[in-house]
C-alpha cells in the first residue's frame, strides 16, 4: 500500500475538520474520510452520553485509526432494509453476503410460502433476517444455529431491534429461535425436529479460511478485531473427510444436506478455487444425486451473465461477476 503524502494530511484537516487526519490513514482519500467522519458525528449525535462530544468524537476517532471496523465503532450496518447490530467477537455482515441473499429470495415464487428456514453459523442472524423481509415475514420460519453465545445473544439482539424499527413484524418473535451447538456434534440437530424433505432452505456461511490465508491475505482489521472463530476452521479435519482444513465445514454441512434433504441449499464460500473444491465435494457424494441444480455463484450472481465449467464431467453454471462467493444446490 502507497504512504500518503504529508500534504493529503494538512488538506483534509483544512477541509474536513481536525479529527480528519485521524481517519486518514484507513480512509485513504478524501471522500472516504469526510463520509466516515460524518456518520461518526452523526453516531455520537444521536447516541446520549455524559461524555463531551468532542472528547467521544476523538475517541472513536482513535479506534477507527488503529484499525477497529466502523461497524464496531457504530454499533450497526445496513443489510438490506434492516440494520444490523454488530459487536465485537461476532462477526460483520459483508455486502457480498447480501447480494446473494438477494438473489435467493428471487428465485423464490409465492406459491412456495411458507417456509422453514435454517442457518447454520448464524453469526448476527442477518441471513435468515433478510432472506425472510425479502419473502415474506410472516410467513417464513427461522431457526439459527451457532456455537458462539455471543452470537446467540445477539442474534435475539437484532430480532428485537429490528421489529422495534418495524423492519420484521412482531410475529418473528413466535417463528424465530435461536440455539447454540456446535454442527459437528453429532447430536446438535436433534433439538431441530426437523423430519427429512421438511426443511425448504438451508443456508450457511461457515469459517472457510485457512490458518495461512489468515496470517497472510486478511485484511489488518480483520484479523485484530473480528473473531477468528468466525473465520477460521479450529477442528481438524476428521479421517472420515477428504479434504482442505479449510473447507471441513463443508464436508459437514454436506452430511447434514444428506440427513435433512433441504429443498434449497445456499453456501458462502471464500473465493472461485473453494467453490470449485466444494461443487467436487458435492458431485461425489451419492446422497446428493438428486439435486439436479449445482451452481456457482459469484458477488453479483444477478448481474452480467454466466459461463460453464466441467468439473467431473458435468457441466456446471457461474453467474454473475466478480469473485466466485456461494455454492447454490436445488433439488426442487
Amino acid at each position: 500500500m502507497p504512504r500518503l503524502p504529508p500534504s493529503l494530511f494538512w488538506k483534509v484537516r483544512q477541509q474536513i475538520s481536525p479529527f480528519a487526519p485521524l481517519l486518514l490513514p484507513v480512509c485513504r482519500t478524501l471522500d472516504s474520510t469526510a463520509n466516515e467522519l460524518r456518520w461518526i458525528k452523526q453516531h455520537v449525535n444521536s447516541t446520549p452520553s455524559l461524555v463531551p462530544q468532542k472528547l467521544r468524537i476523538w475517541q472513536a476517532c482513535l479506534k477507527r485509526e488503529r484499525g477497529m471496523p466502523l461497524q464496531y465503532i457504530l454499533g450497526t450496518q445496513p443489510f438490506g432494509p434492516l440494520e444490523i447490530l454488530c459487536r465485537p467477537g461476532v462477526l460483520i455482515p459483508r455486502p457480498e453476503t447480501e447480494s446473494l441473499i438477494y438473489h435467493l429470495s428471487s428465485l423464490i415464487t409465492p406459491s412456495e410460502l411458507p417456509l422453514k428456514i435454517l442457518d447454520l453459523c448464524t453469526g448476527t442472524g442477518c441471513i435468515p433476517f433478510l432472506l425472510s423481509s425479502l419473502l415474506s415475514p410472516a410467513r417464513t420460519q427461522i431457526t439459527g444455529v451457532d456455537i458462539s453465545p455471543s452470537a446467540i445473544s445477539l442474534s435475539y439482539q437484532n430480532l428485537n431491534h429490528n421489529i422495534s424499527l418495524s423492519h420484521l413484524p412482531s410475529s418473528a418473535l413466535e417463528s424465530t429461535q435461536f440455539t447454540q451447538s456446535d454442527i459437528f456434534d453429532p447430536n446438535s440437530l436433534q433439538s431441530l425436529r426437523y423430519q427429512p424433505e421438511e426443511l425448504d432452505i438451508l443456508v450457511s456461511n461457515p469459517p472457510y479460511i485457512s490458518p495461512h490465508g489468515f496470517n497472510t491475505t486478511t485484511e489488518r482489521s480483520v484479523r485484530l478485531y473480528e473473531p477468528r472463530l468466525a473465520l477460521v476452521p479450529e477442528v481438524d479435519p476428521p479421517t472420515q473427510y477428504d479434504c482442505n482444513p479449510e473447507d471441513v465445514f463443508y464436508a459437514r454441512l454436506l452430511e447434514i444436506v444428506q440427513e435433512l434433504r433441504p429443498k434449497r441449499v445456499l453456501f458462502e464460500v471464500g473465493d472461485l478455487e473453494q467453490a470449485l473444491r466444494v461443487v467436487e465435494m458435492v458431485l461425489r457424494e451419492k446422497g446428493l444425486k438428486e439435486y439436479k441444480t449445482v451452481e456457482i455463484w459469484r458477488d453479483e450472481p444477478a448481474v452480467g451473465g454466466s459461463e460453464m465449467k466441467t468439473i467431473d464431467g458435468r457441466t456446471i453454471k457461474v453467474k454473475g461477476q466478480g469473485n466466485g462467493r456461494g455454492v447454490f444446490l436445488c433439488r426442487v
